[in-house]
């Protein structure tokens, strides 16, 4: 779906496979996870954990801490270098940095032989190393952030995100189960070979980045001095940056107690220790992969911006209750269940988030932005990083810490999506609710395409007239319209047990056996209130064919008595199905097109007001088949 709404133009964005930038950055992303897990893994052995003795929980927790400690100091000064320098020239340098750290420790490791864990007294060499290694990643991602909507479209920054993302997941996740089968704590040798892996995927991945082709950027950067100060400035005055930073933040804390947790809970669930705790653990965290997969390509097939906020709480509600899961149920089942749900809702999180940022901020501060939001993460992340590995106890006492974050993330994700649900434009919040979930169901299932929106007034009373397709029309021009539309009904169709949906809506109830005159005064007098009415000129639906119908009287009566400006509609690609449930559930590639609002002068007739409005809504149909954008040009 295209989200240029008010375009009409034939060229569609080129594939996201067909993009040899895009290929460059998500092949050289999944790299360079790759060889995050090498380093890691190989920390953990080399600190003595695995081992019958350790505090695993403690010791992953501790891995972690140093690592992303560095993201504190380095994020936002990685973000002004992102705005300030070439950016995939950094990513290569980062990348290629990350490599020579890696050789000098295995460089250090040369001697080594018997089991990996080194002496208490040189722990501070493997925290060097870590702090390194995160310092150059806390330079890269938002660098790598900042130039992903350089590489696409921007309708196709969901899909993108999603596709780098997950994909990079997925080679962390594989790089976790090859490092368990290479890395073990009995071997020093073991951990020389993954470090020098990780080093051998590093220096090839940063080269890939040099053939990115980033488009520049047309938005007008004002003309200041560019300081690290900037991205908080601009977070404050805009409240959607901070509110989305939060949400950040509050996912990445809760993922971190969650995969610290995973070896603690492997140990007191199920009574694993050494190879066995290693493998139970690379599997889980491959599963929490496999979940984010899931979610990346969930995120894919909705590929609409629009009503984001409404997935992004949804699932941190949800993500909430797999990890209460996770802890409260000690069965293998439930264990890979919930990190299959945490990994898929997490990261339909995650990307949302990541999209939604991408799209707000301009590029000129794009990538201080990332940056301020990788800082608030880390520090976030840190301190939890570190309250775990201070904890007494950890691998016992982490369950009851996720016995409080699971139920409290589900209660933030459930206040969070009421509170969205209930505002927007429409007076009352029950329709916004209403409007919102729809705009969500028609963008997404339906890839609604909006064009002229801003040619349908405001304020004042307003007349929608539309050709009929399907029973999805109403939903289709509901949700490109920020204002109630009032749609006439006849009241036996008014059924009880849909009040509420009645009293959102507010439609213009008639009486069949009302006359025509008493039904066209019923509408004349919402118009002179200044609302707008939805009518269909045809008054009946076209179904599987897409020719004008005869217009029924009433409609240049009703335009001219009430004075309200009349909008022409067209309406285009909708499902070609007789039955009116495969209206809905048949998905389309559907369009709205606005015409300019016209008030019929007083002194026309009725006829020449029906011919008019008949010449202008085939003029909207005639400009989407010569722009080869009508999906109603061809036979079903």
């Amino acid at each position: 779906m295209s989200e240029q709404a008010d375009s009409l133009s034939p060229a569609r964005p080129r594939p996201l496979w067909h993009n040899l930038s895009f290929t460059l950055m998500w092949t050289s992303t999944a790299a360079s996870g790759f060889g995050d897990r090498m380093i890691m893994l190989g920390a953990l052995a080399l600190l003595g954990g695995m081992t019958q003795h350790a505090d695993d929980t403690s010791i992953q927790a501790s891995t972690q801490f140093w690592f992303f400690l560095s993201y504190i100091f380095f994020s936002i000064p990685g973000g002004y270098l992102a705005d300030r320098l070439p950016r995939k020239w950094l990513m290569l340098g980062c990348d290629e940095s990350r490599s020579v750290i890696l050789m000098f420790a295995f460089g250090m490791l040369a001697a080594a032989s018997g089991p990996a864990a080194v002496p208490e007294q040189e722990h501070w060499k493997v925290y060097a190393t870590l702090f390194a290694v995160g310092g150059f990643a806390a330079i890269f991602n938002p660098t790598r952030n900042a130039i992903i909507p350089q590489l696409m479209e921007r309708s196709q920054l969901p899909a993108g995100n999603a596709v780098i993302l997950v994909i990079n997941v997925v080679a962390s996740q594989i790089g976790m189960v090859v490092g368990g089968e290479i890395i073990s704590p009995t071997a020093a040798s073991s951990v020389r070979t993954g470090l020098l892996l990780g080093a051998a995927f590093y220096f090839v991945s940063g080269w890939f980045f040099a053939f990115l082709r980033p488009h520049e950027s047309t938005e007008p950067a004002p003309q200041q001095r560019r300081s690290l100060r900037d991205a908080g400035t601009y977070a404050l005055r805009h409240r959607r940056v901070v509110s989305l930073i939060v949400i950040n933040v509050l996912t990445w804390a809760s993922a971190a107690v969650v995969t610290t947790a995973i070896l603690g809970l492997g140990r007191v669930q199920y009574g694993l220790n050494g190879d066995a705790l290693l493998k139970h653990f690379t599997w889980v965290s491959a599963t929490l992969g496999v979940g984010m997969l899931i979610g990346a390509a969930i995120i894919t097939l909705i590929r609409t911006r629009r009503e984001m906020t409404v997935v992004i709480m949804t699932a941190f509600g949800m993500a909430g209750l797999c990890v209460l899961l996770l802890a409260a149920v000690p069965s293998m089942v439930a264990t890979y269940a919930a990190a299959l749900g945490i990994g898929m809702f997490g990261n339909i999180t995650i990307i949302g988030v990541m999209t939604m940022l991408q799209s707000i901020t301009p590029n000129y501060i794009r990538g201080r932005i990332m940056g301020l939001s990788a800082m608030v993460n880390n520090i976030c992340a840190v301190a939890v990083y570190y309250a775990i590995w201070r904890l007494p106890d950890a691998d016992l006492n982490i369950r009851y810490v996720l016995y409080l974050l699971g139920p409290g993330i589900m209660l933030l994700g459930l206040v969070g999506l009421l509170r969205h649900l209930r505002s927007g434009p429409m007076p009352k919040r029950m329709t916004n609710g209403l409007w919102r979930i729809g705009r969500l169901f028609v963008f997404s299932y339906h890839r609604l395409r909006v064009i002229g929106k801003h040619r349908v007034p405001a304020e004042g009373p307003v007349i929608l007239a539309a050709n009929h397709t399907t029973g999805l029309d109403p939903f289709l021009m509901q949700a490109a319209v920020p204002r109630t539309i009032r749609w006439v009904m006849l009241t036996s169709y008014l059924f009880r047990v849909a009040t509420p949906l009645w009293r959102a809506i507010e439609p213009i109830a008639l009486d069949l056996d009302n006359s025509d005159l008493a039904k066209l005064r019923k509408v004349i007098s919402v118009l002179k209130d200044g609302q707008i009415v939805g009518l269909f000129p045809e008054g009946d639906l076209q179904r599987t064919h897409r020719e004008l119908g005869t217009f029924q009287p009433g409609i240049a009566m009703i335009a001219q008595r009430s004075g309200a400006a009349l909008v022409p509609t067209w309406i285009d690609g909708t499902p070609r199905r007789r039955n009116m449930l495969w209206h809905f559930l048949h998905p389309s590639r559907s369009t709205v097109i606005f015409g300019e609002p016209w008030t019929p002068d007083a002194g026309l007739t009725h006829d020449q007001v029906t011919d008019e409005l008949r010449r202008r809504l085939e003029a909207l149909r005639d400009q989407l088949a010569a722009a080869g954008t009508s999906h109603d040009t061809t036979p079903p």
